[in-house]
């Protein structure tokens, strides 16, 4: 019978622990009103829905928010004030227990922001260079450091430092000129990308923390040591996450982690018996399928909420924009209303979206089969041979980069071609030739993330054809100018910049004010009673 790994033993100790944060019994547990918190969690939940993110980044954007509104609007300096403000805003957030936590977390938390501090401080009182740019580069670095010592992720790490060591004796690096260390770095890099999703924020901490062991560590007068470096840091963690082999390494590695990410979910639901478990293999299979088939039926779940909102979105958005901007525009300026343009722009992008989200599927039986057989070879040492192959980059001014970039934009021309013939043809204006546009880049960029959501789980290499080939080259294009639209519009949110620094520092400041006033009430009330 296959016995599981060294590294599979070791992984299987930690994750038989509990590395949950528990006040002992002889201190104070920080213990906020219940009715207060249901407030700080509303106003969580709305910020949220209206400034979507990825579920594993809302509560590191959070923390971000929170540290700018302290270090930059208030300028608040007392790091116990800040780190006691914020665990009491998790709290009511619920992101943190209530009534778990010790009182001495609250130092606790207080140590990295006085580091920050330090750091920002020097910074700002230097005058240097493009100093607001390497502040907020500062305070991500900081989010993502307070955001791992407010939950334990050891577990995270010891499933990272698995598939970092798997990848390291498996993988094969061709037409690649890098030393082995530097290979080895961008396989650390590319692992926290494809495992843990780590968004830029942390994949600085990260690589901090690998260059600098004492990063965790470091009391005031090291930091302020450390402060007359941090632009040169700053210089080498950059340079390293945007290496010009880091991206294309994710994209190559990213079904691996597939594989580790099952492997995660099916321990830690069977964290009581994980040695039985690895001991038989047909029992693992088992557990396996289970947590890919939950894992599908959840996509499948996500996907279809996802898609009723976004048609609903679109449906309204352009009937809005049809009775406040399309009718009066044809009925003043052009003074003739063309009723199929106008019906075809309300109807014809939901129709699109529905369209694009009833061709979506869901991996299948055989997907699973290969998750199945990879992850048992991962956990009982069978062989496993990865090639990554770089592709080399094109260097701007030379004759493939003239080349290439000529076909591009002739696809543009293609696409966009086809489409205003199309509105020509059926007598669109202007304005509702571009707002059909518009919302067709729009709808086809957010299709094209709903198809990457439903693949997630995809192990399966897409197949080349021509039908793809053609989809491709007619899509592309639009998808681009879609994901421009998305991403520039979210940049320019003016609601969410007057939520943020008009509305939510006073809200939070209330809530403060609120908790205050209940704890002195109850105090009163105690010395009635006494």
């Amino acid at each position: 019978m296959a016995k599981p790994t060294n590294e599979i033993e070791w992984l299987i100790d930690i994750y038989s622990r509990d590395y949950s944060i528990k006040a002992p019994k002889d201190v104070e547990k920080i213990k906020l009103s219940q009715m207060i918190s249901k407030l700080g969690f509303f106003y969580e939940k709305f910020r949220n829905a209206i400034d979507y993110n990825d579920e594993h980044l809302v509560r590191r954007n959070s923390l971000e928010r929170f540290l700018r509104r302290q270090m930059l609007l208030l300028l608040e300096k007392d790091a116990q004030k800040i780190s006691e403000s914020l665990i009491n805003e998790f709290i009511r957030a619920r992101y943190l227990p209530n009534d778990t936590l010790p009182e001495t977390f609250i130092a606790e938390v207080a140590k990295p922001i006085q580091k920050y501090l330090i750091i920002i401080d020097y910074i700002s009182a230097n005058h240097l260079p493009n100093s607001s740019k390497v502040i907020d580069w500062v305070i991500g670095v900081a989010s993502a450091e307070i955001n791992e010592k407010l939950t334990s992720n050891i577990k995270e790490m010891a499933t990272v430092n698995l598939m970092y060591s798997h990848l390291v004796d498996n993988i094969t690096f061709r037409k690649t000129n890098i030393d082995e260390k530097e290979r080895n770095l961008q396989i650390y890099i590319a692992t926290f990308r494809t495992l843990l999703k780590s968004d830029p924020a942390t994949c600085r901490y990260l690589l901090i923390k690998l260059y600098l062991p004492n990063w965790n560590m470091m009391d005031s007068e090291e930091t302020k040591n450390f402060c007359r470096s941090v632009y040169g840091l700053k210089e080498r963690v950059d340079k390293n996450l945007s290496h010009p082999i880091s991206f294309q390494l994710a994209r190559t590695i990213k079904s691996q982690a597939v594989f580790f990410n099952i492997l995660r979910e099916v321990m830690e639901n069977n964290k009581d018996n994980l040695r039985e478990l690895f001991a038989n293999q047909e029992l693992l299979e088992t557990n396996i399928e289970e947590v890919v088939l939950h894992n599908y039926k959840n996509i499948k779940s996500k996907l279809i909420g996802t898609i009723f909102r976004v048609i609903l979105y679109i449906f309204f958005t352009k009937t809005i924009l049809a009775l406040i901007l399309e009718l009066p525009y044809d009925y003043f300026i052009v003074q003739s209303i063309n009723w199929n343009a106008l019906l075809t722009n309300i109807i014809f992008h939901p129709l699109l979206m529905f369209v694009i989200a009833m061709t979506i599927k869901i991996p299948g039986a055989k997907n699973t089969q290969i998750i199945v057989g990879e992850i048992k070879k991962i956990v009982y040492g069978e062989e496993r041979k990865l090639v990554f192959k770089a592709k080399a980059l094109m260097r701007r001014g030379s004759f493939s980069y003239f080349v290439f970039n000529t076909v591009y934009i002739i696809m543009f021309a293609i696409s966009f071609g086809l489409i205003i013939s199309m509105l020509n043809y059926f007598h669109f204006n202007i304005l509702s030739g571009l707002l059909f546009i518009f919302f067709l880049t729009i709808v086809s960029f957010f299709g094209f993330r709903l198809r990457n959501l439903a693949k997630q789980l995809s192990v399966i290499p897409r197949k080349d054809n021509l039908l793809n080939f053609l989809v491709d080259f007619i899509s592309l294009p639009i998808i681009r100018v879609g994901r421009f639209f998305s991403t520039n519009f979210a940049k320019i949110n003016i609601f969410l910049f007057l939520l943020d620094f008009l509305i939510e520092t006073p809200f939070k400041a209330l809530v403060e004010f609120l908790e205050k006033t209940v704890s002195f009430i109850n105090e009163k009330k105690e010395e009635i009673i006494e």
